[in-house]
């Protein structure tokens, strides 16, 4: 890529994650962005379709790479069971704290914690235990929600536990719907 469209992007990005930290996600718009990056209109849209793509761009070189890793097996080492992966998942948001910060604890921490949950619930998908007394839609919501649960805890407490402490926690309040 070339170095000025990768600065370019790097202003972008910057900019909205400064923007998240200040305002909802919601009230964000393009020009918004543009004015915080100082680049014209037709640079932002050479570069992104819209703002949910920065914010994927955001996502991507935040920690989506560790859901990669799990998903081919390949990257870095990590115990290979479910624990083992969400173990992994949040040693890599302990270790990206700084960065982590501005979308855990900022204005737009909502749809960051919607996202990761989402993320994750599809990583246990395949996991969960067949209940005739549940629906799948209410399980896979479930996991979704207890990884964004304890990912806010995690961080209203300074990150105090241990990943693998707070993996621990999950695994407790998934166990029943999972095939552990």
């Amino acid at each position: 890529m070339d170095r000025r469209v990768e600065k370019t992007r790097k202003a972008i990005i910057e900019a909205l994650s400064t923007l998240m930290s200040k305002k909802e996600y919601q009230s964000i718009t393009v020009a918004d962005i543009i004015k915080k990056a100082n680049v014209g209109r037709s640079t932002f849209y050479e570069n992104f379709l819209n703002k949910d793509e920065v914010f994927d761009e955001i996502l991507n070189n935040l920690i989506y790479h560790v859901f990669d890793e799990i998903e081919h097996k390949d990257g870095h080492v990590f115990q290979n069971n479910l624990k083992g992966e969400i173990t992994h998942m949040y040693i890599h948001i302990r270790d990206n704290e700084g960065k982590a910060k501005t979308f855990l604890l900022g204005k737009s921490a909502d749809i960051f914690y919607d996202r990761m949950g989402e993320k994750v619930a599809r990583i246990c998908d395949e996991k969960l235990k067949v209940s005739e007394k549940l629906p799948p839609e209410l399980t896979h919501s479930h996991i979704s929600s207890t990884f964004s649960d304890i990912l806010k805890y995690w961080s209203d407490n300074k990150f105090a536990d241990t990943p693998e402490q707070v993996a621990s926690y999950f695994m407790l309040l998934a166990d029943e719907i999972l095939d552990t």
